[in-house]
């Protein structure tokens, strides 16, 4: 699929840490060829390949890293910015998950030597779409972009529609969150009130999930990149709690609004891979102003301090063996 409306959510993710992944969309298996395909009356036989392992899933540095990428997409609205940025990895060995988010208004980032890109980076996408015509290119530009820019290597992109998160978690009957204080936000689409969350566990069907990660005029989007992962890892819990009972129904979203690189035929390596996930203690991390950025001066705009990045990446990300 090739348009997209959701910023702040990754099926791939969610189904990768359940134990459910790779049955999205592939982009390596577009629906023209599949179609020709169906309509071949006798198709020649073609040998069984074999089995994708857990091994030929991860990268050279033992891991399996994602980019999730959501844009803003809408009808009404020029452009495709990817509003939410966020790379994620799993150690095979220790089960450790860690997630990084990259602010949208970031601007100045490295993207090939001696080359950085002066403007917001949401836009990048957009812009690549635009030049290639094609989303599965501009998917891997960017991916390419930015495992220059964190000096990490990244193996698979993920882009997803805007409903894909209210259709996930509606159909695993909502997620459990905890919020340390109320979150109040009358700007969201939820009943007369807006969004309205008290402090403590909270349960949240699909369309509350999505405000819940969109919401950022209470507090920042440094605190919306937080609920973004908070959400994934909320969602990750409850389908690997629920077993197998969710899985036609996460097929089906999941081949509609997900872009990905990841393999269909790696489902049974995945599910091997996210059974090791520790969802209890996910590393997560945003690149905001302080360690990690400095805001520019006149707007929101800020800039990375790229070495601390890329350190924070050496360690967080390293090889594993």
């Amino acid at each position: 699929m090739s348009r997209v409306l959701f910023g702040l959510f990754s099926l791939v993710l969610v189904v990768a840490l359940s134990g459910c992944a790779g049955m999205a969309a592939n982009a390596d298996e577009p629906e023209a060829r599949r179609a020709v395909a169906q309509a071949e009356p006798e198709p020649e036989p073609t040998p069984t390949r074999p089995p994708i392992r857990v091994a030929d899933l991860l990268g050279s540095d033992g891991r399996l890293t994602v980019l999730i990428l959501g844009s803003d997409y809408r009808e009404g609205v020029i452009g495709s910015r990817t509003d939410a940025i966020v790379v994620a990895t799993i150690n095979p060995q220790t089960g450790r998950v860690t997630m990084v988010s990259l602010p949208r208004d970031t601007v100045n980032v490295p993207i090939a030597p001696g080359v950085t890109y002066p403007g917001r980076i949401n836009a990048l996408f957009w812009e690549y779409q635009r030049e290639t015509g094609k989303t599965e290119k501009a998917l891997r530009k960017v991916k390419r972009d930015l495992a220059y820019a964190f000096g990490t290597e990244i193996d698979y992109y993920a882009l997803v529609e805007f409903d894909g998160l209210v259709r996930l978690v509606n159909s695993i009957g909502g997620i459990k969150i905890r919020l340390e204080e109320s979150l109040v936000d009358p700007t969201m689409h939820i009943g007369q009130k807006g969004l309205r969350l008290k402090a403590g566990k909270r349960q949240l069907d699909g369309r509350k999930a999505l405000a819940f990660t969109r919401t950022r005029h209470s507090d920042s989007d440094y605190d919306r990149s937080r609920r973004q992962h908070q959400v994934l890892t909320a969602a990750a819990v409850k389908v690997r709690n629920r077993g197998a009972e969710p899985l036609a129904n996460l097929v089906q979203v999941a081949r509609k609004k997900v872009v990905t690189d990841l393999p269909l035929r790696g489902a049974p390596a995945l599910l091997e891979l996210g059974a090791k996930a520790d969802l209890d203690k996910v590393k997560s991390i945003v690149l905001e102003p302080g360690r990690f950025a400095r805001q520019l001066p006149g707007g929101y705009t800020i800039t990375l301090r790229v070495l601390e990045v890329q350190r924070m990446f050496d360690k967080q990300f390293k090889a594993v063996g």
